[in-house]
């Protein structure tokens, strides 16, 4: 009796385990919606994942292509500017050099005109010398001269002037009769009336 009870216990055993390994073989219907949707989810977060991945890597590129075209905008506008800058400071010392070449020119046209002016002041300098000693000259000569040669003179005519005695041979600037004076000068009256004395007259 106890063998075959032994049995029975086996037998129920041994189906209960064999319906306990069977029900988890056997997938239930909300366990594999479970797993569709996870497998859904983690499709989806993938899809997602590659999107934002594409994404960000469209931009990495976009940023790097600006970078790119930014740096060679910067070096080409550096380079104008240097360019400018070269060419403004080309143009600052021409025209330094040309001022200080005008102020050259002008200290040397002042430089020449003092040198004239000091040739000229000293030519002057010996003219006046010249002028001096011819005057003085001059001086002697006509004292002489006034000594020697008497000196025409006008004196206002009277009645008795035109009476004088007329000398034939002499005739005045202008063809007037020279008279001869009580004192023996001979002068000839003006068309203003006056006597004009003269020395030798033709």
């Amino acid at each position: 009796m106890r063998k075959p009870l032994l049995m029975c216990c086996l037998a129920i055993s041994l189906l209960m385990a064999v319906d306990g390994i069977a029900q988890e073989t056997k997938p239930s219907p909300s366990k594999a919606k479970k797993e569709l949707k996870a497998e859904n989810a983690s499709a989806k977060a993938a899809a997602k994942a590659e999107t934002k991945a594409a994404k960000d890597a469209v931009k990495a590129t976009k940023a790097d292509v600006k970078a790119t075209a930014d740096a060679s905008a910067d070096a080409a506008k550096k380079a104008a500017m240097n360019d400018r800058m070269a060419a403004a400071r080309a143009a600052k010392t021409a025209k330094k050099d040309m001022a200080n070449a005008a102020a050259t020119t002008t200290t040397s046209t002042k430089m020449d005109k003092v040198t004239k002016r000091t040739d000229k002041m000293t030519d002057n300098a010996g003219m006046k010398d010249d002028r001096m000693n011819k005057s003085a000259t001059m001086e002697k000569t006509t004292k002489v001269t006034k000594a020697s040669k008497p000196v025409m003179k006008e004196e206002k005519a009277t009645p008795a002037d035109y009476k004088a005695p007329v000398d034939r041979s002499k005739k005045g600037p202008n063809g007037e009769a020279v008279m001869t004076g009580p004192r023996g000068g001979k002068y000839y009256i003006n068309k203003n009336g006056n006597k004009t004395y003269v020395s030798g007259v033709n």
